[in-house]
């Protein structure tokens, strides 16, 4: 198994459940409620790490009312914004957790959920494991819409880095990308120190932590449904990404495919994900450009790789030929 430098040294009977909280002051005591309603096994303890990140509302309060009265649960603060990704490492900081789950502030989790996770890894000796989640909607939370995974086999199914990557992108359905599991991950796993995430990513974090550590060799397990529901709201995070956010998934990628010991299929898989983010950032650079109506930033989305550019090409070709359609449907 991949191991940390042996100065670090954290309890295996202490789960993290990390919380990273912004302007949710409407789901926050929902999460924190479902958060210290976990039953942990026998001999096993539970914390919860809420960590504001900049919010202006009253979600804060909120949060440090819950660790007034919850001996297991923390509130931090951020010193500015900086996303999810520097929130959950601000909280694994604080911790010497060996194990750590991340939980969305929207979200709700069953009380037997953590625990199920955590036998799971102990029984099979995993480094991280991931359920199938529960889809739902703010307008009906805990009613269950679909699975993230509809077509997942039934029962475990080895959650290798060709699985993995191949389905966290260009999924026909919505939502459906497997860089929205919430696993539980063993630390020790995780080669980069108590700061695990990529701080400079708001957008595909989860994605690659979740790549980095098995592309390092861990066991991985993906069960089915434990009891996390996925709230799915308009404005959240995968719904705001640009031309920026696209080009560090496609740089992260490139990262990805300069590591040495990859398999044929894994470093297939991570080839496939590059070409697939390189289109969208060229797509979205060329979408902002016209949009500002900027011929020089246009040009620059002809530049990021030759697939990209005709990938575009072939965008702008369909809006030309679609304009030219409408107006002789119009004489």
């Amino acid at each position: 198994m991949p191991a940390e430098p042996a100065s670090i040294t954290y309890d295996e009977t202490k789960v993290a459940i990390i919380i990273p909280l912004y302007n949710d002051e409407a789901n926050i005591a929902r999460a924190l409620e479902s958060a210290v309603a976990q039953k942990p096994p026998e001999g096993i303890s539970f914390e919860v790490l809420v960590v504001d990140d900049g919010s202006q509302d009253s979600g804060p309060e909120i949060a440090e009312d819950y660790a007034r009265r919850f001996d297991n649960v923390t509130f931090l603060r951020m010193a500015q914004n900086g996303g999810p990704a520097a929130a959950r490492n601000r909280a694994l900081q604080e911790t010497d957790a060996g194990w750590f789950t991340p939980f969305d502030s929207d979200d709700i989790m069953l009380p037997e959920r953590v625990a199920a996770l955590f036998e799971k890894a102990r029984g099979g000796e995993f480094d991280l494991v991931a359920d199938n989640l529960l889809i739902s909607s703010t307008s009906a939370p805990e009613t269950v819409n679909r699975h993230l995974w509809p077509g997942k086999p039934a029962g475990d199914v080895p959650l290798t880095t060709e699985l993995f990557v191949n389905r966290s992108y260009a999924a026909e359905t919505e939502r459906t990308e497997l860089g929205f599991l919430k696993p539980l991950i063993r630390r020790g796993a995780v080669k980069c120190g108590p700061e695990p995430y990529q701080p400079d990513l708001r957008f595909g974090e989860d994605f690659e932590l979740y790549a980095r550590i098995l592309a390092d060799g861990a066991r991985a397990v993906l069960t089915d449904p434990e009891g996390y529901l996925f709230v799915v709201r308009d404005g959240s995070a995968s719904h705001r990404q640009g031309a920026a956010d696209h080009r560090k998934l496609a740089l992260m990628g490139r990262k990805f495919l300069k590591r040495r010991g990859l398999a044929p299929a894994e470093r297939a898989a991570f080839a496939g994900f590059t070409r697939y983010c390189e289109r969208e950032w060229a797509a979205w650079t060329a979408i902002e450009a016209i949009r500002a109506k900027n011929p020089v930033g246009l040009l620059k989305a002809f530049t990021i790789s030759g697939p990209a550019s005709l990938h575009v090409a072939g965008n702008l070709l369909k809006a030309a030929g679609g304009k030219l359609s409408g107006r002789g449907h119009s004489t």
